[in-house]
């Protein structure tokens, strides 16, 4: 699966630098269009009087975010990109980059998790956080720390939901050749007494079998179409937690992509929990797989 036109908000932070590089990299391989938007906004000052910024200053203030998105195009040319150009808003930034998307054109959203507030608690930041519940689209959070590498190792978690097979869809088209292909991960999520024991165990070694053969058929589907390794895992527990766990204990797990929604029917535009605990907790690459529509 390739991508036309990819979107990337930038807020010339350190954060944003990064996301910018993966961005140019997928657009690259893609041979799509590249957007770098940024959202210029002054907030109001928080006094209890009537009181406006003075026309002089807001526009120095624009025209400098100007030559900063100029910069930043150039040095996406310089990393690769073939087609890239910028966008420069003027509205509450999280709301002008889903206004933003509103063009069914894009199909990707490349964003940092943390932007110049220099937050450095595993959290998303307030715009990437607006912008990853609310899209209309994929969309892809990168850490600060992360580097654009090619994703070799794909973690992929899968609750059987129309969500998950956008998920298993994406992460087909992403994972290059050479490394540990894609792994399936499902967690059956037991019943348990208030003191947190199982109440029936053999129900949940059948629902556990169960879920071991029909994901091994959708890693067999995969199979088909892909040439590199599909493995699948099945555990016990919470959704959320186990992924944590399955990134932190596998350091060649190189991306994360998660359906936005489970099985609980919801079709409003907000994550499911278990995307969000994945989102704000995972230091690698996250696919959030909105459907379009």
């Amino acid at each position: 699966m390739g991508f036309q036109k990819i979107l990337c908000p930038i807020d010339f932070s350190a954060g944003s630098q990064t996301a910018m590089s993966v961005a140019v990299r997928l657009a690259w391989e893609s041979d799509a269009e590249l957007v770098l938007v940024h959202a210029w906004h002054v907030p109001p000052p928080a006094i209890p009087v009537e009181y406006t910024f003075p026309p002089q200053t807001l526009e120095l203030l624009r025209d400098d975010a100007q030559r900063g998105l100029d910069a930043a195009v150039r040095d996406a040319a310089a990393l690769g990109a073939k087609r890239v150009s910028s966008l420069l808003l003027t509205a509450v930034p999280w709301r002008a980059i889903i206004d933003t998307l509103d063009d069914p054109t894009f199909d990707l959203v490349v964003i940092g998790t943390h932007g110049r507030t220099g937050v450095a608690r595993i959290l998303l930041g307030s715009v990437a956080e607006k912008v990853v519940r609310h899209a209309p689209c994929p969309v892809l959070t990168v850490h600060p720390d992360g580097e654009s590498r090619p994703f070799l190792h794909v973690l992929c978690p899968v609750d059987f939901s129309d969500s998950s097979r956008l998920a298993v869809e994406l992460a087909g088209g992403l994972v290059q050749p050479g490394g540990a292909g894609i792994t399936l991960l499902h967690v059956v999520e037991a019943p348990v007494s208030y003191a947190g024991e199982l109440r029936d165990p053999e129900l949940v070694r059948d629902l556990d079998r169960r879920s071991a053969e029909h994901l091994e058929g959708w890693a067999a589907a995969l199979r088909a179409k892909l040439a590199v390794p599909v493995r699948t895992v099945c555990r016990v527990g919470w959704a959320g937690a186990e992924t944590i766990a399955a990134i932190e204990h596998d350091p060649t797990i190189d991306l994360v992509v998660v359906g936005s929604h489970g099985k609980t029917g919801l079709k409003r535009l907000v994550l499911g929990s278990v995307a969000e605990k994945i989102v704000r907790h995972a230091r690698r690459p996250v696919l959030v797989a909105h459907p379009r529509g």
